[in-house]
């Protein structure tokens, strides 16, 4: 498994790293992702997912589910990524 990068978030809000959003960028059909909010982790990839909504690939994202978390762990996972709170 790939080593998480760690980040700050601010009331919900992260900003995902240059390497991170690259990697991204290189799987992404016209610039789009799709976002699923599970119990405990987001999912932000390149190809369409089950109950996921349509976004423009960004940096910058805002969730309310990591409204209280101070620090978020994000494991790239080629074609997506899980963004998880950090106890």
């Amino acid at each position: 498994m790939n080593e998480p990068f760690y980040i700050v978030c601010h009331n919900g809000v992260f900003i995902l790293p240059e390497a991170i959003y690259k990697s991204l960028a290189s799987f992404a059909r016209n610039d789009f992702v799709y976002l699923r909010e599970d119990e405990d982790a987001l999912l932000i990839s390149t190809t369409p997912v089950a109950e996921g909504r349509r976004r423009v690939l960004n940096m910058r994202y805002r969730t309310p589910m990591f409204k209280s978390a101070r620090k978020l762990a994000i494991v790239d996972l080629k074609e997506s990524i899980r963004v998880m709170p950090v106890t």
